[in-house]
């Protein structure tokens, strides 16, 4: 009678297990945002839809910024992102971010991205603010949750196998 009782508990306990994300906190603490600056070339298959150095796909006349036009900090910064071997550069702090660009979580034309004109080429320049999940949330998801369900995996199995044996007669 016990084997019964024994697989029955297993299989719940792993389908617990198995269920965790149901269940396990999903969010710790706030999020921690970081600021990114990217820069690259404006081409027939960017995001802007522009064929440098034509005006086409702007409505805007003025969507289009000298570099000399930037602010000395935007410049720093621009400058920084095109050098980076990446084309980009982040910040953690919101102290050291520029002033004059707003770092919206989705960037659109004027608004987190800039096509700026530097020597007869154009760029795009994307400010934005990325919301990073907590360390606690991230070890969650990378090492408990998986740990959790292949543990509740196993035993699911486990109960089945006591099940089969005591129902074969073998217990």
């Amino acid at each position: 009678m016990r084997a019964p009782l024994a697989a029955a508990a297993l299989v719940a306990l792993g389908v617990l297990l198995m269920a965790n994300p149901l269940f396990l906190p999903v969010s710790v603490g706030e999020a921690d945002p970081a600021y990114t600056h990217t820069v690259r070339s404006v081409t027939a298959g960017s995001s802007v839809g522009l064929d440098a150095p034509t005006d086409e796909g702007l409505d805007d006349s003025n969507a289009v910024v000298a570099y000399a036009d930037l602010d000395p900090a935007a410049r720093a910064a621009f400058d920084r992102a095109r050098d980076a071997p990446e084309g980009a550069f982040g910040v953690e702090s919101s102290d050291e971010r520029v002033d004059s660009l707003s770092y919206p979580t989705d960037p659109t034309l004027g608004d987190g991205l800039l096509i700026v004109e530097l020597d007869g080429e154009r760029y795009e320049f994307w400010t934005r603010t990325v919301e990073r999940e907590p360390g606690a949330v991230v070890a969650q998801r990378v090492v408990l949750q998986p740990v959790a369900f292949l543990g509740g995996f196993l035993a699911v199995v486990a109960g089945a196998a006591v099940g089969l044996r005591e129902r074969l007669g073998e217990g």
